[in-house]
This record gives structure tokens, C-alpha cells and sequence, in this order.
């Protein structure tokens, strides 16, 4: 899998990351939106369930976004490559995050 991006353009991987982070989120969300529809307080486990979602979504997103540029500087030493894949990673991230509140703040 990693042989398939040494040869992607930085600006690619970093959209796929920024996509795949808000896939996740999205995800969640939509979770978080079927639960808060159920009428009963979620008590002891619903405390249990938000605290360990939250280190496995730490993981997941921290995997994402910073998996593959760690891997090019650790173990390729492209340190440039690997800081310009995360800065558009953040970049695609920051644009996707100001594209949904825009469209929040037209249509809600």
C-alpha cells in the first residue's frame, strides 16, 4: 500500500488524508446523531462508551493524518516530502472544516 503513494503527488495524499478524516468524523457524528435519539439518559455506559470513542477516534484520526508522513521521515528520511504531505493534509482539513461551517450557517 505505501509503494502505491511514493509515487502520488503530495497534494493527492493529502486530500485522500483530509477526505478520509472527515469520512471518519462524519461518521461519528452520524453516531452521535442516532444516539441522541434515544430517549433514555445513557448512564454509567454511555459515559464508557464516550471516553474510550474518544481514544479510538485519537488514534484513527492520528493515524490518518500523521501516519504516513512520520513513516516518510522515520524510515525513507524525506523530511520535506513528509512536511509538505502534512501541511496540505492540514490545509484540505482546515478548507473542508470552513466549507461545512458555511454551509451550516446558509442552510441551519
Amino acid at each position: 500500500m505505501l509503494k502505491i503513494l511514493e509515487n502520488k503527488n503530495p497534494r493527492l495524499i493529502g486530500f485522500l488524508q483530509a477526505i478520509g478524516i472527515s469520512t471518519y468524523c462524519a461518521l461519528i457524528a452520524l453516531f452521535f446523531y442516532t444516539l441522541s435519539k434515544k430517549p433514555d439518559p445513557p448512564g454509567f455506559f454511555g459515559f464508557f462508551l464516550m471516553l474510550t470513542l474518544l481514544v479510538f477516534s485519537a488514534s484513527i484520526t492520528g493515524s490518518l493524518m500523521f501516519g504516513y508522513p512520520i513513516y516518510l521521515a522515520l524510515v525513507k528520511n524525506k523530511i520535506k516530502e513528509a512536511l509538505t504531505i502534512l501541511a496540505y493534509s492540514l490545509l484540505f482539513t482546515l478548507a473542508l472544516i470552513l466549507i461545512t461551517t458555511i454551509l451550516i450557517l446558509i442552510f441551519v
